[in-house]
């Protein structure tokens, strides 16, 4: 379950080539293609004569290529490896994730979650599902945009990204020496990729809002919910995912935690786990899902698809199944919201966390309102919170994000 970087490696096609055609090889990608097949927009040279002439990337366009040549070809496993140990490796036991801090995050003074508090028991999530997780599209099918096809495209064909000759990051690579941190960092704030529900946060929501013993999540949320129920008070957790490597992982995950059980100098309380291989709005066609579960689910709290804001790999995706917006927010969110409340018993809570980004094809609503008012047309509101991820700031930031970035947080309950 747990990947290394031997077994990591192995995913990328090291180019073992001469400095000369190296150079004839390196050329910008065409961030306009949608093809999704990473074509090439110019030979570097070119693309530099064209956006450069009022700084000197040009002239030290010898020195780019020379610190290039060692990041992806001389010295390539070791800056692959800087990439995996500050994004993918785990810094402790996969045991130690399992366990998360006393207490929670949530500030009651400003009624938020703070979303970054120990944000860093997550990292189980992105290692244990790298591939998936990284592989993640944003906005459209063909997105060259996302992490591993554009680690791809530079280890193995040595296309860039255009942002990785913009001045900023020409410059950073020019100063390389042994260390690609720096570039790595500019990569990945260019790289499209999926994020992760904060195991801590989920949690902290869980002893704040909700209560009961049987906690139901639609989607499994790259397993970080699964982490969180076993540090809650809650004694059944029951899950649903549409990505074979996110269910098949929930299974190691809960055998890891019996080990970490049986080896404990203390009892832990027991804990038992249901999950399927299946999209949530067809558990009940596929399952018999309602009369397994009917009236006995205490709480039901889960983030979302965004729509089509992230693309996840797999085949039974709720944008496959219903490209269209409208068509979406009633077969799958609002079929979902359905199954929850029959499950749900009298006084249960439900509560799902969304954004607030704007649909483009809506004008008035955004997609939390969109799929708010779906909910309210089923269960009874109860309250409102934020989960602020991010405390960005300053004047270059976007106005909606100037005091924080935040998503929505909505609680209802079945009367």
């Amino acid at each position: 379950m747990i990947l290394d970087f031997e077994d990591f490696k192995k995913t990328i096609n090291f180019q073992s080539v001469t400095y000369d055609e190296f150079k004839s090889r390196v050329s910008v990608l065409d961030i306009s293609d949608r093809s999704g097949q990473f074509n090439v927009r110019s030979d570097l040279p070119t693309f530099l004569q064209r956006v450069a002439k009022k700084d000197n990337r040009i002239s030290r366009l010898e020195t780019f290529y020379t610190k290039l040549y060692q990041m992806l070809v001389t010295d390539a496993e070791t800056s692959l490896r800087q990439w995996f140990d500050s994004y993918v490796n785990l810094q402790k036991s996969p045991e130690w994730y399992l366990t998360l801090p006393v207490g929670n995050s949530y500030d009651s003074e400003n009624n938020q979650f703070l979303g970054q508090k120990n944000a860093k028991y997550g990292r189980i999530c992105k290692n244990i599902n790298y591939n998936d997780f990284y592989n993640t599209k944003k906005l459209y099918a063909n997105d060259s945009e996302y992490v591993f096809g554009l680690m791809k495209a530079m280890y193995e064909r040595f296309h860039l990204r255009n942002s990785m000759v913009g001045p900023a990051f020409f410059d950073h690579i020019c100063k390389i020496e042994n260390s690609y941190k720096t570039v790595w960092t500019d990569f990945m704030m260019g790289a499209n990729k999926a994020s992760i529900f904060n195991p801590y946060t989920y949690k902290s929501i869980l002893d704040v809002v909700f209560n009961g013993e049987t906690l139901f999540a639609p989607v499994m949320g790259w397993n970080a919910y699964q982490i969180a129920f076993y540090n809650s008070n809650f004694k059944h957790f029951i899950a649903t995912d549409v990505m074979p490597n996110v269910v098949n992982n929930s299974h190691e995950l809960h055998k890891l935690f019996k080990s970490r059980n049986e080896n404990a100098l203390f009892d832990f309380d027991e804990k038992t786990i249901d999950t399927y291989l299946c999209p949530s709005e067809q558990l009940d066609i596929k399952h018999d899902f309602v009369n397994k579960y009917r009236d006995s689910v205490d709480a039901v709290l889960f983030s979302p698809p965004y729509f089509d804001l992230e693309l996840y790999p797999g085949e039974g995706q709720s944008t496959t199944s219903f490209p269209n917006y409208e068509d979406w927010l009633e077969g799958y969110w609002r079929a979902t919201v359905k199954l929850c409340k029959e499950v749900m018993r009298p006084g249960a809570r439900f509560g799902f966390v969304i954004s607030n980004f704007r649909n483009f094809d809506k004008v008035d609503n955004t997609i939390s309102q969109d799929m708010k008012q779906v909910v309210e047309q089923e269960l009874e509101f109860h309250k409102h919170y934020k989960v602020r991820w991010s405390a960005m700031s300053g004047s270059r930031q976007a106005h909606k994000t100037r005091d924080g970035n935040f998503e929505d947080l909505w609680v209802f309950e079945k009367m």
